[in-house]
């Protein structure tokens, strides 16, 4: 399975003084991590989907619930970039326009290929049928591949431009918008999914950023809403 680039958040600096550089760090490998979580989800689940046995409708049930929570999410990912940060970065950064038109482009591709997931899906989850299955896995493979190529070009050259141009309750709205797109009993399992693979700095990074009652929540409850099918 390919694996995507997660470069070194210290790279995100700030030239102009308007946002602290570890305010912008933090915000910046947000993303990063959000995007890894992305990338091995679905990576996952083309990988259980594969394994599903004709005729098995239960378990074909719960991997399509599984399939359509993650578009779900990063559906809510993508609209929030697609309406707050693109137009943000276009208005600011002339130089750096050429790179907010394909990263534009990319978003494009990705939700094509959504689209092919979204037609591939219904008729396994009611068959489980072995030709659509491996139609399914086809498209998520695509899908995953896309995703991959558009995260590591997002991480590498679009967030240092995004850390010095963004100040930080912009960040915080792209925050905000990616949550209301998610269902509240979903929240925890989200954040759960996102810091399943995260080391220890990068745990701190994002929970430091949660209001004080929501990081409290978090240790109390949340670690356990880690879904067993993405625990390492």
């Amino acid at each position: 399975m390919a694996s995507v680039t997660v470069h070194d958040p210290s790279r995100f600096q700030v030239r102009d003084g308007t946002l602290p550089a570890m305010t912008a760090r933090a915000n910046a490998h947000e993303t990063v991590l959000a995007h890894r979580a992305f990338c091995r989800v679905s990576g996952v689940l083309a990988m259980r989907i594969a394994a599903v046995r004709s005729g098995r409708l239960r378990r074909a049930g719960t991997l399509a619930r599984h399939l359509r929570s993650y578009q779900r999410s990063l559906r809510g990912h993508q609209d929030a970039r697609d309406r707050l940060l693109w137009p943000a970065l276009l208005a600011r950064c002339d130089l750096g326009a050429d790179l907010v038109l394909r990263m534009q482009a990319h978003h494009v591709r990705v939700t094509a290929t959504l689209a092919a997931v979204d037609a591939a899906l219904p008729d396994w989850a009611a068959t489980a049928d072995e030709d659509d299955r491996d139609r399914l896995v086809a498209t998520l493979i695509e899908h995953r591949a896309v995703l991959a190529e558009h995260s590591d070009e997002e991480h590498r050259d679009l967030l240092p431009l995004a850390a010095e141009h963004l100040a930080a309750h912009e960040w915080q709205a792209l925050r905000a918008r990616t949550v209301a797109r998610l269902p509240r009993p979903r929240l925890l399992t989200y954040l759960g999914i996102v810091l399943a693979h995260a080391d220890r700095g990068e745990r701190r990074l994002v929970l430091t950023a949660l209001p004080r009652r929501a990081r409290l929540i978090w240790y109390l409850l949340g670690w356990s809403r880690r879904p067993r099918w993405i625990r390492p």
